[in-house]
């Protein structure tokens, strides 16, 4: 669906950054960038996404498809963390 580079990773925020540089969502986007943060909590982690885009055209779709896919993510990899 895309492809990506990794732009920065922040240790102090435990933070990793991830920009599209090709793929079907250049065809829908000027640029896109997935921002990842873990912030510890108790035995795990509080996970954030930031999804940080700028659309070709005003009438374009919102970016809901790529935001369930960063949510499917986030479940898969805390399964597989909380799996025993």
């Amino acid at each position: 669906m895309s492809k990506e580079v990794m732009e920065a990773i922040d240790d102090k925020n435990h933070s990793v950054t991830f920009k599209v540089i090709g793929g079907i969502l250049m065809e829908l986007y000027k640029s896109f960038k997935f921002v990842v943060q873990a912030t510890p909590k108790g035995e795990g982690s509080l996970v954030r996404w930031t999804l940080e885009y700028e659309k070709l055209n005003v009438d374009d779709p919102e970016s809901n498809t790529m935001l369930e896919f960063a949510i499917g993510v986030t479940k898969d990899i805390d399964a597989h963390l909380t799996h025993e």
